[in-house]
């Protein structure tokens, strides 16, 4: 206890007494004191007595007779009001040592720690950003043009705007190094030193007004982003300016229909300095440890589904830091963002805050590569998204047309580019069930199995002898697969399906309901999505005439066509609640595969003609090759060594 706490309980002590003897009341006034006391604990339950006495004797007994004055103690209004003034200086003491620790653990940041929250707003036509002076921080976002699915779907004339997160369940705060102590800024109150439609600054408060942390807040117009400077004043000697770390934290809402949908492309994603962006993992928990962090990071990103909050560096990146992402549970919330980034050693640093949607031409134009934020897939299906996919589904969006149609006229463009590919794998599938009578008759010949290596040595020999190459329809199919499946990224991370109808479809980028319910199938779900229904039935009909064009009775693979006609019930259970704008492409899709199919057995491909074909081909003589040499000779040793034993 320091001196001025000892002198100031001594002075209230002396006042204790003095008061004590001035105010001595006469019996009569005693008395009456006693009797309003009773009273008053009688109205508030507080005791049941009989007698003045009693409640004296009962009040005694709560503190220290031995250091209470007798004429004090006979007094019952005289001992409460002694017991008040005790409360008073236990008070005073506790306030005190309070003080002294948050100046020990604050220092010139101590005047900071009291304060009360006052809140500021920032607006231009394109979001509303709110800032406390606790934390001198964002606490909430919302977005003009944009509404949650749960006021979209409530309709009414009135636009809410969307909130990205909220003040109870985020974080923004600088870890300062002071005094050998951590002082967080989201602790300390900030004064506000100006205010603008543009621009706010917040100071911290200080015993020294020459020392400071101050944070300047600049909103463009027509943009999503806020500019955030950090700038530490006269503390070069009170602050580690090394140590210093900014946490970034919040609870992402869910925005869209399907909570768990939504999951499933929610994380965070970072980009390193000269190179592409990475991101945790979007299926289940995951962090980037202090360790593993490779270099300078020029921004992380917050990835919500259609939308993204994302802190840029301006000034050479992050180079150390901690990133953390969680999933939460319920229809509330999706994940939990953390980040702890290491700011640059410097005394006055820039950021921007980008709060808006995954629009490809609008985190582009930041030059940092934001645009990979929307996840279109790895290696070559993102560049098939990137080079043909998207660049004609933008072309089409720009004519006016209605996402139904232009997800219709995207579906027939892949068709018609990958036609090629289709006729020759049909193609090879003709030529394969024209040689099938005679390869049956190899399969019966060797039905044993005692010579494996004989029958697949006649069996080569007959595809040499007609031309036929057992694996030119799989080259086909393996050139197309890129294509078909690079749009099973594309569709649901497209924020242009968002909130867009078509037929019974509310919400292109979410499933389309014709029956909710009322409780969960296992791997099923608690809907039935009409367009996923649709897209099973048409795929099982495209199995079906399909497989009647592919042999799918080759030794090895009896239960092919179980396999073939289970697929279809899978993709009825898998796609139910994926995004009605998928489904209802690969519907899209089937119909045109079964059209092109019967176009080019109708009108493409005789097998009369095939046949004759092959059989013109076993006339001309071939030429050995290096693989058959190779088959050749395994089974010639292979033979040596059956006579040998």
């Amino acid at each position: 206890m320091d001196k001025n706490t000892i002198i100031g309980l001594l002075l209230i002590a002396g006042i204790l007494f003095t008061f004590t003897l001035v105010n001595e009341p006469e019996p009569e006034e005693q008395v009456s004191n006693t009797e309003q006391v009773i009273k008053d604990g009688l109205d508030n339950n507080m005791v049941a007595v009989d007698s003045a006495d009693d409640l004296a004797n009962d009040v005694a007994t709560l503190i220290n007779l031995d250091s209470v004055p007798e004429t004090i103690k006979q007094d019952t209004a005289m001992l409460k009001e002694y017991m008040d003034s005790l409360e008073m200086v236990e008070k005073i003491k506790i306030e005190l040592s309070q003080s002294a620790a948050q100046q020990e653990n604050f220092g010139i940041f101590t005047p900071g720690v009291i304060g009360e929250n006052q809140y500021s707003t920032l607006e231009n036509d394109k979001i509303i950003v709110r800032f406390s002076n606790k934390g001198g921080r964002i606490v909430d976002v919302k977005l003009k043009e944009y509404q949650s699915w749960k006021d979209y779907n409530a309709g009414g004339t009135d636009s809410i705007p969307m909130q990205l997160f909220e003040e109870e369940t985020s974080t923004q705060s600088l870890r300062l190094v002071h005094n050998n102590a951590a002082v967080e800024t989201g602790d300390l109150y900030f004064e506000k030193h100006a205010l603008s439609d543009h621009k706010l600054v917040f100071r911290t408060k200080t015993s020294d007004p020459n020392k400071y942390v101050e944070y300047t807040y600049t909103i463009s117009e027509n943009k999503y982003d806020v500019a955030y400077s950090v700038a530490f004043i006269g503390l070069d000697a009170d602050v580690a300016m090394g140590d210093v770390s900014l946490t970034w934290q919040m609870n992402g809402f869910c925005t869209e229909k399907l909570a768990s949908d939504e999951r499933m492309i929610t994380t965070i994603m970072y980009r390193y300095n000269e190179e592409g962006r990475d991101y945790l993992s979007e299926s289940g928990d995951d962090e980037l440890l202090a360790e593993d962090w490779e270099g300078s990071m020029n921004w992380v990103a917050f990835k919500h589904k259609f939308f993204s909050s994302v802190l840029i560096s301006e000034d050479g990146g992050f180079k150390s830091g901690h990133l953390v992402k969680k999933e939460l549970e319920g229809d509330i919330y999706t994940d939990d963002y953390y980040a702890n980034l290491t700011l640059p050693a410097q005394s006055v640093s820039n950021y921007t805050f980008y709060f808006g949607p995954n629009e490809n031409d609008e985190l582009a134009s930041y030059g940092n590569e934001m645009e990979g934020i929307i996840n279109l897939g790895w290696g070559i299906f993102r560049w098939v998204n990137k080079i043909m996919i998207q660049p004609v589904f933008n072309m089409l969006r720009g004519t006016g047309l209605g996402m139904g149609l232009i997800i219709l006229l995207v579906t027939l463009f892949v068709k018609i580019i990958i036609t090629p590919l289709t006729y020759k794998n049909y193609k090879s599938s003709a030529k394969m069930r024209v040689l099938k009578p005679e390869i049956d008759k190899i399969n019966e010949k060797y039905v044993d199995k005692k010579d494996p290596m004989k029958k697949q040595q006649e069996t080569m020999a007959l595809y040499k002898a007609t031309g036929v190459n057992p694996m030119a329809g799989c080259l086909p199919m393996i050139i197309q697969m890129p294509i078909l499946l690079a749009v099973f990224r594309f569709f649901p991370s497209s924020i242009y399906l968002r909130h867009e109808s078509f037929l019974w479809a509310d919400d292109l980028s979410s499933f389309d309901s014709v029956w909710d319910f009322g409780f969960d199938i296992p791997l099923y779900g608690d809907h039935m999505s009409l367009f996923a229904i649709l897209m099973a039935i048409s795929t099982l009909f495209y199995t079906i005439m399909n497989s009647s064009q592919m042999n799918t009775s080759q030794p090895g693979m009896p239960n092919m066509k179980i396999i073939m006609y289970f697929f279809p019930i899978m993709m009825l259970f898998f796609f139910n609640s994926y995004s009605a704008g998928l489904t209802y492409y690969y519907l899209c899709g089937n119909l045109m595969n079964m059209a092109i199919m019967w176009a080019i057995k109708k009108y493409m491909i005789d097998e009369d003609k095939i046949l004759l074909q092959l059989a013109e081909n076993k006339k001309k003589p071939k030429k050995q090759s290096a693989f058959q040499k190779r088959l050749e000779d395994m089974s010639k040793k292979q033979q040596q060594g059956k006579k040998k034993k």
